[in-house]
């Protein structure tokens, strides 16, 4: 793995504002070859929120997710002993896809409590124009947990989940607010650099308004030590595993480790 600057300032950093961007985080002989994957798989032409979990399959996203380097990335962001592997997902802004993604918190649609986090990469230059994420700092330490939703074709908020679940809250109006909280996106990004963020921070992405450029962000969901398998039956049973039991570490044949803190490694 190639040295992170500075990393204990990424490491503060990450758990203040909730998400840190990272420079240069994909090795460039994964950027072509991720390209050419995401590209194969948005010719099947299904809905924006489709395009998940391909890390099941033989083929460049497995290879990616198991034998690159990002497992250590999210271990050493999250300042954590290891990090296992939850699913992957392709976020493809077309030009012209005005849609704004809905302000959300990612945990919800998870079967886990504890810490996890996304690292969402760049491959395409991404600025506000043609669909930068938008992020409210310090959400992921309120201690609120936000009601999920489904989306339409587009992204856009259709209607909640899970309505009856005490346990939840719905989403606040945080666009029609926007001035009460500390709403911050990264003005540019470039190919091959990454966002991490954990599983609890609200965030939205803006639309792609552009004619002719393409926004392709492929995430990684990760769990990392300290979380817990718990699953809930109305959302993404997809997720669920028979052979876990509730409290379970995150971790196991169908969440693997990608990354484990060696001995030698603790100082």
């Amino acid at each position: 793995m190639r040295h992170i600057k500075d990393l204990k300032e990424v490491q503060a950093t990450y758990a203040r504002d909730g998400v840190v961007l990272l420079r240069n985080m994909l090795a460039p002989e994964w950027g072509e070859k991720l390209c050419q994957a995401v590209d194969n798989e948005i010719r099947k032409g299904e809905r924006y929120f489709a395009y998940k979990n391909m890390r099941e399959h033989p083929g460049t996203f497995q290879d990616y997710c198991l034998k690159s380097d990002l497992g250590e990335w999210v271990a050493k962001v999250t300042n954590a002993a290891w990090a296992s592997l939850i699913f992957d997902q392709i976020f493809a802004k077309e030009p012209g896809t005005r849609t704004k993604t809905g302000w959300h918190t990612d945990q919800p649609y998870w079967p886990i409590e504890g810490p996890m986090t996304t690292m969402w990469i760049a491959l395409d230059e991404v600025d506000p124009d043609n669909g930068a994420l938008e992020f409210v700092r310090g959400s992921h330490a309120w201690g609120a947990k936000y009601r999920p939703f489904k989306t339409d074709q587009k992204g856009a908020f259709s209607h909640y989940l899970e309505v009856d679940n005490p346990d939840y809250i719905d989403m606040p109006d945080f666009e029609a607010d926007r001035g009460s909280y500390d709403v911050v996106h990264f003005p540019h990004m470039n190919p091959g650099d990454a966002l991490v963020f954990d599983g609890m921070t609200v965030h939205s992405a803006m639309g792609n308004r552009t004619s002719t450029r393409r926004r392709r962000g492929y995430a990684v969901r990760c769990a990392v030590s300290g979380a817990k398998y718990v699953p809930r039956d109305s959302v993404t049973e997809w997720l669920h595993d028979p052979a876990m039991k509730v409290g379970d570490d995150f971790r196991g044949e169908k969440f693997p480790v990608i990354y484990e803190m060696k001995v030698e490694d603790v100082v």
